[in-house]
């Protein structure tokens, strides 16, 4: 059986979900970080000019947004937690439970299809002045608190990849 890494873990279990959105996995070696970013995209109103907050005016009938997760170490990282929708902090030696990250995966899902949901209500509604996707963490840590409660959370741990 081969060994798996948080990465590969991460990955397998991501595409077995068969998520209805794009994602990517980057990992980020030297700051000890993987970033998970996800992708979603609405069709807008013709004449419904949408802004983003650099300032910048949408020209096409199509609106992306990008959001991204981590996992770091705290004891290396030099993030800027605010920077990322969510954060989530990992023991360098011992790596994370397996069933983390299938919780993870799980509230991703529920988030995201949640955000596309509110993209699309904000790319054809001009009373809706904002967009922004949340993390809930309550939820997050209750989906967690089922799965071990059902017995579906995994224990064993998945290292931190090998340089």
């Amino acid at each position: 059986m081969t060994k798996h890494d948080m990465i590969d873990y991460l990955e397998s279990t991501m595409s077995e979900a068969n998520l209805d959105f794009d994602w990517s996995i980057e990992w980020k070696k030297r700051q000890n970080v993987i970033e998970v970013t996800f992708t979603l995209y609405a069709e807008t109103e013709p004449e419904l000019v949408i802004q983003d907050i650099e300032g910048t005016v949408n020209t096409e009938n199509i609106i992306q947004f990008e959001d991204v997760v981590c996992f770091y170490n705290p004891e290396k990282s030099k993030i800027i937690l605010d920077d990322y929708l969510a954060a989530f902090p990992f023991d360098f030696k011992k790596g994370i439970e397996k069933g983390f990250i299938d919780a993870f995966v799980k509230m991703l899902r529920i988030v995201v299809t949640e955000g596309q949901s509110d993209l699309l209500d904000f790319a054809t509604d001009s009373t809706i002045e904002t967009f922004e996707i949340e993390w809930n963490q309550v939820n997050f840590e209750q989906t967690i608190q089922t799965f071990k409660d059902t017995n579906r959370y995994n224990l064993e741990r998945v290292e931190y990849p090998k340089f």
